[in-house]
């Protein structure tokens, strides 16, 4: 059954599995949410990320390499389609407004960022606070592949289970997150994420290489309110030939899909006003 928009999930997973389960079920989906309450948001969007985490078989994809080779593979891809690729230089209000005006412009950045550039209040939407924790451990037969805290919001998983390439040869790489309060200490999650360690890693603090920690606030993707979807959430097109992309923005998907899906909309949309400039028209099929 479909739950509804405008109550928390918590709420409607209650009258259905009980409470303990509703509150376990909302820490589950935690992992695709990043927010420490996750219960209290819309029902409808907890429940269609639940969906997605325990579909089978699995929807994550691991990319030989990571991330980073996959970026890397895209970015020389646009290269050789003759986009020129500048990186290191700022843009600064004026020069988006002076390249608004010579054609459309596509802002790919955080909300944040972009009410700056833009000089727009309205571009505001909540996210997660989370910590987050990297490990090298030294192999250890039985170690788990991922642990879920069902108590709180919690996930580790073990990545070189799936590509062994992320770690040198004897080694594993761990990577968790630990949702927290927009008053909690980063410590705090530090200590969650080394209680479930134990659990599922023994001995891992004598094992451990290497180690990273870090805060991610308002940098893990939209969450929706009870009341709220992805349309409420700040357009794609701003005017004047402005267009917006991110994870953050009016666009359907889980995470990253965010931001490629409203990246697409927004290329698409600015391909069109090159074309109503030239009064040339655009074939979007040979674009």
């Amino acid at each position: 059954r479909t739950a509804p928009v405008d109550g928390t999930f918590l709420e409607w997973a209650t009258g259905r599995v009980g409470e303990e389960g509703a509150r376990a079920a909302a820490n589950f989906a935690a992992a695709a949410l990043f927010h420490h309450d996750p219960g209290a948001l819309s029902a409808r969007f907890v429940q269609e990320r639940f969906h997605r985490l325990t579909s089978l078989p699995p929807e994550a994809r691991y990319p030989v390499g990571g991330w980073a080779r996959l970026v890397e593979r895209m970015a020389a891809h646009a290269r050789g389609l003759g986009v020129v690729v500048e990186t290191g230089a700022r843009v600064d209000t004026r020069t988006l407004g002076e390249l608004a005006r010579t054609g459309p412009v596509i802002v790919a950045t955080s909300l944040d960022s972009a009410r700056t550039l833009l000089d727009d209040a309205s571009l505001t939407w909540e996210s997660g606070r989370t910590v987050l924790v990297d490990l090298a451990v030294r192999t250890r037969r039985g170690d788990a592949f991922i642990v879920s805290d069902l108590d709180a919001p919690g996930w580790l998983e073990r990545f070189t289970a799936q590509d062994p390439s992320l770690a040198p040869a004897g080694e594993q790489l761990l990577q968790g997150q630990f949702a927290i309060g927009p008053d909690a200490r980063r410590a705090e999650g530090v200590a969650r994420a080394e209680a479930l360690l134990d659990l599922g890693f023994p001995g891992w603090r004598e094992r451990t290489t290497w180690r990273a920690e870090a805060l991610a606030d308002g940098r893990t993707g939209a969450v929706d309110r009870p009341g709220t979807t992805w349309r409420d959430r700040p357009s794609v097109v701003r005017g004047d030939g402005v267009f917006l992309a991110g994870d953050q923005v009016a666009a359907p998907g889980l995470l990253s899909e965010v931001s490629f899906t409203s990246g697409l909309e927004a290329s698409m949309l600015a391909v069109k006003a090159v074309g109503r400039r030239s009064g040339s028209g655009v074939d979007l099929n040979q674009t």
